[in-house]
């Protein structure tokens, strides 16, 4: 049997002489279930999981275990694991927190292969709850046991009708099977999706909560099931990347497969963030950070939880878009609604193309005409069956629409054959999504059996179609740093833990490659370096890393006599500020005057998703201003060009109205540059700021940075 295939075996039935099965046939085709601590009340969590089971037709063996009882709802119950006269591949631990650790134990010494643990009060309890985590884990690692959770509730397979689950989303009558996949590590949003799913026709191939993470994860999941015949599409919940490793071989997997995945995580802001770490003891970082992440994967990130559903219809087996940020052309017989999701898709930055005149020339002949406008505006008679086809299959053919959106009104609730049908029988390749503004269930199912998108909301039609035009798939590594090259940062760096000063960080970003001001260390009561003047003096310490709070720079300095009073006050400043600081010299620069705009380049490793870099605004204000790129590093120099372009405040040197176009070649070659520290693992930050930015060929200039060594990659 191969893994995730019950193709050759009857529903719902196992054969009990298989040989003894992979961790992965164990999870979702066990040979034999246990039911640890299964209760006679099927209405609570621990007693759920045999009612689901028995309620949905499950035929495989299903061995409850409760030592205080001989039987449990009308089935006889065992008082061990020992007791189970056959192969148990895959217990269901419904224990307290407490008893879980025998319990894994247990399952070691009978030879189960998967355990999935129910009980919370583990790393969601803080301290001493991870603790206990960490000795299962721990104990199940030593044993040869895999962990699905804690803090689970269970998996379902339903292709062979198996809800190894405590979710109440089961107590519903029907199981819709499906080709989407779910992995959530929230249980409850593992039902929800179900649940939501199941009300709008959609079925489901496996779904499975998996809670903390104590062992398997997310990655390490969906790699062992990316070439399952019975998914064709993954959808995630995620609150935080436990296994970078893990999740970036899921999507080298998966992408092979051509099989999309799609993630709703927790995270875009600080309340969303602390929810999950009180949740399951996740820690959530930098939300930027895994944006970048999952995109660098090419995992498609949605904003509404629907929208994870939504979207395999729309994506199909087609890839992402042929060109970036393609134009959306849009049909409508509402304006009213039309204007709903084209608002919400401007909010989105996505291009709605208004009908060109080739397209209202080739409707004039085919006896429909209309109006230019933004939209193809059908109001008065997007009725006839014939007008509609003949719109949307002219705006398919139309090259400069990457997307077809069709918005339909009131007429969407009585007459799909008039409004529906058409959309379902025009011709053309590119993908299509429809918006019906009326609650129209008929249509919608219509659009579903047909395998047209449909959406009941704005907001989740705009995103889904947000989501597919900014889809790029998995991100191109940059250039790695040379031997050599990496050899010489090394030797200049030292391999001590900690800050390096200003001094020995500009001179590791020009040996990567970037220029620098030209600057001298001048020491205290010793006679200023001879650099031509007007210049800039800053103090150099690793343990003053914001100069300007300390007091500890003097601008626009004309003269020796004036740099000797200047170093003199600053070093006054800088002792007041931080008595114990140490103090590695005066540090004068060339005072750079050539410059457009500052902008700030940052580098870290990023305990989560692992090296990235960063391009903002730079200045006293970068710190307080939202206006960033983020990447994966390293990146190429048409990634980083692409940063460039999303920060809104580089308008400035991009052309924007007549102004002096800066030097957008070589700040991209900076950027690239940076990123390379990537293959430093000791380097745990850098950043230039300001790094200035000068016309159009005239390239770029550090003038001020840092670098911190310490740690290595937590990988």
């Amino acid at each position: 049997m191969t893994r995730g295939n019950v193709d050759d075996v009857p529903t719902g039935a196992v054969d009990e002489n298989m040989a003894p099965s992979t961790w992965q046939q164990a999870l979702f085709t066990p040979r034999g279930i246990a039911l640890i601590g299964v209760t006679n009340d099927a209405s609570r969590l621990s007693g759920g999981p045999l009612f689901y089971l028995r309620k949905h037709g499950y035929a495989g063996p299903v061995y409850p275990v409760n030592s205080r009882r001989e039987s449990v709802q009308g089935e006889r119950a065992y008082a061990s694991l020992a007791d189970i006269p056959g192969p148990v591949d895959h217990a269901y631990i419904l224990l307290n927190t407490d008893d879980a650790l025998d319990a894994v134990r247990n399952c070691i010494g009978a030879r189960v292969r998967v355990a999935t643990l129910l009980a919370g009060g583990f790393a969601d309890a803080g301290p001493e709850g991870l603790e206990k985590q960490r000795q299962v884990a721990e104990a199940a690692r030593a044993g040869g046991l895999r962990i699905v959770g804690p803090n689970s509730l269970g998996l379902v397979n339903f292709h062979n009708a198996m809800p190894l689950t405590a979710t109440p989303a089961l107590i519903r009558a029907d199981m819709i099977p499906g080709r989407l996949m779910v992995i959530s590590q929230s249980g409850s949003m593992m039902g929800t999706l179900i649940s939501r799913g199941h009300a709008r026709g959609i079925g489901f191939s496996k779904a499975i909560s998996i809670g903390n993470e104590s062992d398997l994860t997310v990655g390490e999941i969906g790699a062992a099931f990316a070439d399952d015949p019975e998914t064709e599409a993954f959808l995630l919940f995620i609150e935080t990347i436990r296994d970078r490793a893990a999740m970036t071989r899921f999507a080298e997997l998966a992408h092979r497969q051509g099989k999309p995945i799609l993630a709703f995580k927790l995270g875009r802001s600080e309340a969303g963030r602390q929810m999950a770490v009180s949740h399951t003891g996740a820690i959530v970082g930098s939300d930027r950070a895994a944006d970048a992440f999952l995109k660098h994967l090419g995992i498609v990130r949605v904003d509404h939880i629907e929208t994870l559903f939504e979207l395999p219809a729309l994506i199909g087996r087609r890839g992402p878009p042929k060109r970036r940020g393609g134009a959306v052309g849009v049909v409508t017989t509402t304006g009213g609604g039309a204007a709903l999701v084209v608002d919400r898709l401007g909010t989105l930055g996505v291009t709605v193309t208004p009908p060109s005149a080739a397209v209202l020339s080739a409707l004039h002949t085919k006896d429909v005409v209309v109006q230019p406008g933004q939209v193809l505006d059908l109001t008065m008679a997007g009725t006839r069956y014939e007008a509609m086809r003949a719109a949307v299959e002219t705006m398919q053919a139309a090259p400069e629409n990457e997307l077809v959106l069709t918005v339909t009104g009131n007429s969407a609730e009585f007459r799909g054959d008039l409004t529906v049908r058409p959309i379902i029988d025009a011709t053309g390749d590119k993908p299509r999504a429809v918006f019906l503004a009326p609650n129209a269930e008929q249509s919608l199912k219509l659009l579903a059996e047909a395998g047209v998108p449909g959406f009941r909301t704005p907001e989740s039609c705009a995103d889904a179609i947000a989501a597919y035009l900014g889809w790029t798939g998995p991100g191109v590594r940059g250039e790695p740093l040379a031997p050599k090259l990496a050899a010489t940062l090394r030797d200049g760096l030292g391999s001590a833990d900690g800050t390096r000063n200003e001094r020995q960080s500009l001179v590791a970003f020009a040996t990567l490659g970037i220029a620098t001001a030209e600057s001298a260390v001048m020491e205290p009561d010793a006679e200023p370096p001879s650099i031509g003047y007007p210049v800039v003096a800053k103090i150099l310490s690793p343990d003053v890393p914001h100069k300007t709070e300390a007091g500890g720079v003097a601008l626009r300095i004309g003269s020796p006599e004036e740099l000797r009073d200047a170093a003199s006050r600053i070093l006054a400043r800088v002792r007041d500020y931080k008595a114990d600081a140490r103090i590695e010299g005066i540090l004068v620069q060339r005072m750079e005057t050539r410059g457009l705009i500052e902008v700030l380049l940052g580098y870290r490793r990023d305990p989560h998703v692992g090296p990235i870099v960063t391009l903002a605004m730079g200045g006293v204000l970068a710190e307080i201003h939202a206006d960033a790129a983020v990447r994966m590093a390293p990146v190429t120099v048409a990634a980083a060009t692409e940063m460039i372009q999303e920060v809104a405040s580089l308008a400035l040197i991009r052309g924007y109205r007549g102004l002096p176009r800066g030097d957008v070649a070589a700040l991209a070659e900076a950027v690239a540059a940076l990123s390379r520290l990537a293959d430093l693992e000791e380097v745990a930050e850098a950043e230039i700021n300001p790094l200035i930015v000068r016309h159009d060929g005239e390239g770029v200039v550090a003038v001020d940075g840092l670098i911190v060594l310490g740690g290595g990659d937590p990988a």
